[in-house]
């Protein structure tokens, strides 16, 4: 393994990094279809190749050189897991509010 691939391991197992990977997902509209951009097509086609790119790269840290595609399911199930760390956070807040 090359310590490229060391550090993108490293990268890959801290929710700080797929969080990033997720806001690159968002910025990149890599989930939001392209039919009828029209002019815009190319331009849009181009970030969504960049945020793809960047997704196969950093999945050279996952076990067995994953596809972009595993590294894009595996962003996603993070954002869900934050979500739900999140809600329970606030309920946790909200009792503590509640019980004085």
């Amino acid at each position: 393994m090359t310590q490229l691939e060391l550090d993108l391991k490293q990268l890959c197992a801290q929710a700080p990094f797929r969080r990033f990977l997720l806001q690159i997902v968002r910025m990149s509209g890599i989930t939001t279809p392209t039919a009828g951009a029209g002019e815009t097509l190319p331009y849009r086609e181009g970030q969504r190749s960049l945020g793809l790119e960047i997704l196969r790269e950093a999945a050279r840290g996952l076990p067995r050189r994953a596809t972009a595609e595993q590294m894009l399911a595996l962003v996603l199930a993070s954002e869900a897991n934050l979500k739900e760390t999140d809600d329970d956070h606030r309920e946790s807040e909200h009792e503590r509010d509640r019980n004085g």
